[in-house]
């Protein structure tokens, strides 16, 4: 009864009772079982088929479960008899179909393994991961990590298909988006595993640029955001073309600009190197772009589609659609046979079953309720750790703002009043970094005077009385301008190492509470997450909750002030130093 109640099904085949029973050392035949089950009416109900068994109250059953609880030990024992089955079982292909065992297994093995404590060996398993319903794998991660699942975790992949809407209808779908979502974050041996699954899969990834979600920062050699599609002939064939829109300064002085990029549409790699462009590929005599211009030859092999809220739309429907996607993919070429597929994360191509019927077909924009899981708080970037310890502050800045971009400077040239010894060593060693229109914050360090004394706001006696604030120093100082944030004078106190913005009056909540470092590892976070595609508004979201929080670690009395609360709550800047990577998000 122990064994029978400890199934994650209510309808239990003889056969998985059996399997259980050995699992707790109570080895039973399954004729025997079935005698069992039928000398008790009153609680146990048999099948017609005399081939299954059920509890006859669901209260019963959950009562026996609390008051005879396997521990995880058992629970470990019924993981391993049930892979063993799997692996000794008949060969690739559904496990749905394969038998009441494997067809157990496929729904209740991720469950047993969450109450095992062993469910992320399992996920690493591509030929075990192919087999599991998305249903059962969602309701085993609630399980195993009711904290919120791993960062660049398996688990975390999984998780956020869920929140991207992914909602397949059939375990091959399932399987393909898990073979996409794999290659597309470097698992190459977990996608190997889950194509030698045998699972019959509607369409493939052939090659992927697509950034994963769920993932802080840039990923090198990322294809970026693509808002256009086109088609061109090169000189070894069909050349797919993407282009970015990056104009900046579009509310007051437009500078209309497209970074573009060639790749081919076999392999994914690179036809050319990105370049800035002033014109859109629709505002060019491209022969083939989305949606499709007059001009220019027409090509047989070539067609466009447009993803919209109610599925794709296609220019020639003769040809096989391309598969259900998440609204993060916008629009697709079909070139030499292959969909090449693009949106807010990049490109990826896909080759699709001459009969797959998926044209019609669209997921929604977010889960129809509530994700199974949430993630854990994501951990502070190494880079940015690593920084803030010592080690490589000035290379980490100038991967952003620019090769010798900290000017460092020598003691001599730090005024007296600077006595702060962690300012002084940031400036000598790290050197003050020029920066000019980011979060409007514009630092230029000047000649061999940087550093130019201030009174407080409000103590300026050359300021006629009408004009000067009426408010109090938060120190004795002296104050250092080291440029400007927010329409404010960014000031140093000398005595402190606190940065202050010089507001009406003069604000006294620091915007950086003890030091420089503080300050310049927050921006640069800021600045990493700017320019990260997130693809999806729950992973953007989830990447400025933890921007929040890294901020609370980090300066935990500046991340309290004004400015940064704007900045942190997703303050819209119109700063003119590069498109927002994620675009498009206004259903935040």
């Amino acid at each position: 009864m122990s064994a029978l109640a400890a199934a994650e099904l209510r309808q239990v085949p003889l056969l998985v009772w059996q399997l259980l029973c050995d699992a707790r050392d109570v080895p039973t035949e399954a004729r025997s079982l079935l005698s069992f089950a039928e000398e008790r009416p009153d609680i146990l109900i048999v099948d017609e088929d005399r081939s299954s068994v059920a509890f006859r109250s669901e209260a019963f059953h959950h009562v026996w479960r609390r008051r005879q609880p396997m521990d995880s030990e058992v629970q470990t024992r019924i993981v391993d008899a049930l892979v063993s089955a799997m692996t000794d079982g008949d060969g690739p292909g559904l496990w749905s179909e394969q038998g009441p065992v494997r067809q157990y297994a496929a729904r209740a093995l991720p469950l047993h393994a969450a109450l095992a404590g062993t469910l992320p060996h399992l996920l690493d398993d591509g030929r075990l991961l192919a087999q599991f319903s998305p249903t059962a794998l969602r309701e085993a991660l609630a399980i195993a990590h009711p904290d919120g699942v791993p960062y660049g975790s398996v688990a975390a992949m999984l998780h956020y298909l869920e929140a991207q809407g992914v909602t397949p209808s059939s375990q091959g779908e399932w399987v393909a988006w898990l073979h996409h979502a794999a290659l597309s974050s470097g698992r190459a041996e977990l996608a190997d595993g889950l194509l030698a699954a045998g699972v019959p899969l509607s369409w493939r990834t052939t090659w992927t640029h697509w950034h994963p979600a769920g993932i802080f920062g840039r990923i090198e050699s990322e294809a970026g955001r693509v808002d256009e599609l086109g088609v061109l002939v090169g000189q070894s064939g069909l050349t797919v073309v993407t282009a970015r829109h990056v104009t900046t300064g579009k509310i007051a002085h437009p500078k209309y600009q497209y970074v573009r990029q060639e790749w081919s549409p076999r392999t994914g790699e690179p036809d050319s190197a990105p370049v800035e462009v002033r014109a859109s590929l629709s505002d060019e005599l491209l022969p083939w772009s989305s949606p499709r211009r007059s001009e220019g030859p027409e090509v047989h092999d070539v067609t466009f589609a447009e993803h919209t809220d109610t599925g794709w739309k296609l220019e020639t429907p003769t040809v096989p659609g391309p598969p259900a996607c998440p609204q993060a993919v916008t629009k697709g070429a079909y070139v030499d046979g292959h969909w090449v597929l693009a949106g807010t994360m990049g490109l990826f191509a896909v080759s699709v079953q001459a009969t797959a019927d998926t044209a019609q077909v669209t997921y929604p924009k977010r889960p129809l309720i509530a994700a199974h899981t949430r993630p854990a708080p994501w951990p502070l970037p190494p880079s940015a750790a690593a920084a803030l310890r010592g080690d490589g502050m000035r290379d980490w800045l100038e991967e952003t703002f620019g090769t010798r971009a900290c000017h460092q400077l020598a003691d001599e040239q730090l005024p007296a009043g600077l006595t702060d010894p962690a300012a002084r060593d940031f400036l000598t060693r790290t050197g003050l970094p020029e920066i000019r229109d980011f979060l409007h914050l514009a630092i230029t360090p000047r000649g061999d005077s940087p550093l130019a004394e201030v009174p407080w706001p409000g103590q300026d006696r050359s300021l006629p009385r009408q004009r000067r604030a009426k408010s109090e120093a938060p120190t004795s100082g002296p104050f250092y301008e080291l440029g400007t944030w927010m329409y404010s004078r960014l000031l140093l106190d000398g005595g402190t190492g606190r940065l202050y913005r010089d507001t009406t009056g003069g604000s006294p909540d620091p915007v950086a509470g003890s030091s420089l470092t503080q300050f310049f590892a927050t921006v640069r976070l800021y600045d990493e997450f700017r320019r990260t595609h997130f693809p999806y508004a729950t992973d953007h979201k989830d990447a400025l909750d933890n921007l929040a929080r890294w901020h609370e670690h980090i300066d935990p009395a500046a991340s309290r002030a004004e400015t940064w609360t704007l900045i942190l709550e997703g303050y819209d800047f119109e700063d003119s130093t590069w498109d927002l990577a994620s675009y498009g998000l206004e259903w935040i």
